[in-house]
């Protein structure tokens, strides 16, 4: 194995000096997520290549000195997706950030290192998005990040890769992969493009991707109150098979209250671009009155179901919430939807990933059936029931986000408590939250009962043939398939990656 400052001394001469980072503060962020307990060691190396040529030589000089490899995005995973057990190099995407818009093929050619909130900008001129949508982290989430977790949904989004493999040598997937060819179309030949979608880095790392983008379209908005959550998984499921909605999101009345307390500054960003999205003045004041009554009304639902409706022309994105509006007014009562047109205005920020009063949070997600939703949601409601007690105790508390991205349900359930934040929270916080919140001494008893907490809550899911987003090294994946399709995975790691260095540990694989 070569020495660290060797290895460096050869990167730096590939990337340059700046780019090369070994400052001991950072290198210990490079290796963690939101949920770091027990602490991963440190990275050896945090490089910033700027473009796929430098990728492959970093890759090329990290595998001759015998060092694994990881790639990361903004780092917030919650799943110890950068935790390797030994010190890796971690190339971060950060440089790699070109956007390259192709308007009338309806494609984008993206860094891994974009986030979707500067994806989003650069669209909006044009009227187009993303058929994938990040998730509400986009703030400072990256796209590469995204497609390597999986975002729960479809990821038909994303239509061509370029990955550098573990050998240094790069690999196209989709049309593109011929020479000179638009990478217009994922499907060219067998799908090689699924193959890295969804796997934490685990057989490459992504350097581009091309991604289908759909022309933006009016929207409407409902959101109603429910005191049976059974009424509420049974209305959202209907709404989306009936396509009546194009986004269901469900929160528990603790959600509903944080939605309410947001700090002023916050709620003034919300509320600007909420004005910017109206069409007109009128509107621009109805929807900021709409907020204010909506944070009320929120903070009073046991539970309260937001939908938002796209459709070529406004009046056929009213009219499908008429429709949706005949459905759930059987079992709930309206209420403003402060929290879709908000989200259809702001969909990206970075606010959440603390409490409203600083908290440490982490979730445990998982993806169910239709049929299987509300057993697992009355589990996991049973588990908390059994923990209410030490909960309060140790300061932990819960709340829940469900929706329906597709033909399946995603029931997250959150933890927060008062703890110590670490670098990577205080790092996206503003100067005021900083100052309040920054030197909270350690609460081990609440870190303790959140991760046993998390185990319980995945088992549970498990046991409701749950699915998983982002599987890092929390989600059991590997050890769940049935023989012939892990030996596949096994053979395809080894295949890709024989030396097993490619963030080694991901999806169980050693």
């Amino acid at each position: 194995m070569l020495s660290i400052e060797t290895l460096a001394a050869e990167l730096r001469a590939v990337v340059g000096d700046a780019c090369v980072i070994t400052d001991p503060s950072e290198l210990a962020a490079a290796s963690a997520d939101l949920f770091p307990f027990p602490a991963p060691p440190p990275a050896a190396l945090l490089v910033q290549p700027g473009s796929t040529e430098q990728t492959a030589a970093v890759v090329k000089a990290a595998m001759r000195a015998d060092f694994p490899v990881v790639a990361r995005g903004a780092g917030l995973s919650y799943t110890r997706g950068l935790a390797t057990t030994s010190p890796a190099v971690v190339i971060d995407g950060a440089r790699l950030n070109q956007i390259d818009i192709h308007a009338d093929d309806l494609f984008a050619v993206v860094g891994a290192g974009v986030s979707w909130q500067s994806l989003a900008e650069a669209l909006a001129p044009h009227g187009l998005r993303s058929l994938l949508g990040g998730p509400i982290s986009g703030a400072v989430t990256t796209v590469g990040g995204a497609a390597s977790q999986y975002v729960p949904g479809s990821m038909e989004g994303v239509i061509g890769l370029k990955v550098v493999l573990a050998d240094g040598s790069v690999a196209t997937t989709g049309s593109g992969a011929r020479a000179g060819a638009l990478p217009f179309h994922r499907h060219a030949g067998p799908d090689l493009t699924g193959l890295f979608v969804g796997d934490c880095g685990a057989f490459g790392v992504k350097t581009e991707l091309v991604l289908r983008l759909v022309r933006d379209q009016p929207a409407a908005f409902a959101s109603f109150a429910y005191t049976d959550v059974t009424a509420l998984l049974a209305d959202m499921l209907e709404l989306r098979a009936a396509s009546l909605a194009t986004r269901a999101m469900a929160i528990d009345q603790s959600r509903g209250e944080a939605a309410g307390k947001v700090e002023a500054a916050e709620a003034l960003r919300t509320v600007g671009a909420v004005v910017s999205a109206s069409g007109s003045a009128l509107d621009a004041i109805r929807g900021v009155a709409s907020m204010v009554r909506g944070r009320a009304e929120l903070a009073q639902a046991q539970w309260s179901l937001h939908l938002t409706a796209e459709a070529p022309t406004e009046e056929i994105a009213r009219q499908m919430i008429a429709l949706a509006k005949d459905r759930c007014m059987r079992s709930a009562r309206e209420i403003e939807p402060t929290v879709p047109t908000a989200l259809r205005a702001r969909p990206y920020s970075i606010r959440g990933f603390v409490g409203i009063d600083g908290e440490r949070w982490v979730p445990v997600h998982g993806m169910v059936a239709p049929s299987r939703a509300q057993a697992a949601l009355n589990d996991l409601q049973a588990l908390f029931d059994r923990y209410e007690s030490e909960m309060t105790r140790v300061g932990v508390r819960h709340s829940y986000l469900m929706s329906a991205p597709g033909p399946f349900v995603t029931i997250e359930p959150m933890f927060f408590w008062v703890d110590a934040l670490d670098a990577l929270h205080l790092k996206h916080l503003s100067a005021r939250n900083r100052e309040r919140f920054a030197g909270r001494p350690p609460n081990h008893d609440a870190r303790q009962l959140v991760a046993r907490l998390r185990a319980e809550v995945r088992d549970c899911f498990e046991r409701h043939d749950a699915v998983h987003a982002q599987a890092g090294r929390f989600y059991r994946h590997a050890e769940r398939l049935d023989a012939g399709s892990r030996a596949l995975l096994a053979r395809l790691k080894d295949s890709l990656d024989a030396e097993h260095r490619m963030n080694p540990g991901v999806l169980g694989l050693g």
